[in-house]
């Protein structure tokens, strides 16, 4: 059985027991307590914060959830700061890299007058925690009131399965330079396609006073093509995942097969494959690791980062059948195929 195959499961699996194994057992919290939970989202509540939600609702934590969305302006986010040093909720949830760096602040230089310092925090959405010195390492934090979830399979996995799909030498990723998690994982993805002798074409969305414009998207698409890929990842980038329409269509009707780190990607546009953690798991995951503090009173930076123990290969057919690229006899034994034309 291949590495990918024992990495792969139809639907995500929470590893709640081995998540979290060694954090210390705790008096649980007075039943009369009720919590303040603030969580700051990127781009709007999505399927992990509704995750998240939901799982808090479904335990039957005493918990009021305040949902602050960034609307992806990094401006906002200092505003969030002031807001949770006054108010002092029970507990943050840090939606995303630009949420978590510009909240959370890095490890190296954490100062209390520009993050929120000593109130527990859960991140989650974060592409490399480490990369965006979030924390000092994958599995636990090292740092005081931090902890997190991971949900990301290794770039290296990703470009495996790619070629476990088709074989291919040259591919291509579009990032956005303006998001931290974008920027980090373009250079996460040259280190994995030198690893294995790939050819990777990159190329940034060209920034029009410090923002990306969706409309540059085709011309970017275009320019891979003319440059030979046989492939475009799409990998940490909420920008291009809420643009992924236009991308993946562009891309399909330039005949160039799309894999993405976003279920979403393929589900719901024209992306072909994808090997990613179902965010609403992520979401209820995060969802635990909060029990576990505010419940539990467990100290944040005594759990482990947790993580999926399971992740999805999907596979668009509709997108498969436009291309004439059909997944090979091996993959559909593990794999979860979705959009098969001819089927609502």
């Amino acid at each position: 059985m291949t590495l990918i195959r024992r990495l792969i499961g139809i639907g995500a699996m929470l590893a709640l027991s081995l998540s979290c194994a060694g954090a210390p057992l705790a008096q649980t919290a007075p039943k009369d307590k009720r919590f303040t939970i603030y969580m700051a989202a990127w781009r709007g509540c999505e399927d992990a914060c509704q995750g998240f939600i939901d799982y808090i609702k479904e335990s039957g934590m005493p918990a009021d959830v305040l949902i602050r969305d960034a609307k992806t302006d990094k401006n906002t986010l200092s505003q969030f700061v002031k807001e949770v040093k006054t108010t002092r909720p029970d507990l943050v949830i840090a939606w995303g890299t630009n949420v978590a760096a510009q909240m959370i602040g890095p490890y190296d230089a954490p100062d209390p007058s520009k993050f929120i310092g000593d109130i527990p925090s859960i991140f989650m959405i974060v592409a490399d925690p480490v990369e965006a010195k979030i924390t000092r390492g994958q599995e636990i934090s090292g740092r005081a009131y931090v902890t997190g979830t991971r949900n990301r399979v290794s770039e290296s996995i990703q470009l495996k399965a790619m070629l476990e799909y088709r074989p291919f030498k040259r591919f291509g990723i579009i990032y956005n330079e303006n998001e931290l998690n974008s920027k980090v994982n373009a250079d996460v993805v040259k280190r994995a396609a030198d690893e294995l002798g790939l050819d990777l074409v990159m190329l940034p969305m060209p920034l029009h006073n410090g923002v990306p414009l969706r409309d540059d998207i085709p011309g970017l698409v275009q320019e891979a093509a003319d440059r030979g890929v046989e492939f475009l990842y799409i990998g940490s980038s909420s920008f291009i995942s809420v643009n992924a329409d236009i991308y993946t269509e562009t891309a399909v009707r330039l005949g160039i097969p799309v894999a993405s780190s976003y279920e979403t990607s393929v589900t719901d546009s024209s992306a072909l494959l994808a090997i990613a953690s179902k965010y609403s798991m992520v979401g209820r995951l995060a969802g635990y690791q909060a029990k576990r503090i505010l419940m539990d009173h467990v100290k944040a930076d005594d759990l482990p980062i947790a993580a999926l123990d399971r992740h999805s290969y999907i596979i668009n057919m509709k997108t498969a059948a436009a291309l004439k690229l059909y997944p090979p006899m091996t993959l559909l034994s593990y794999a979860e195929i979705v959009n098969q034309p001819g089927k609502n």
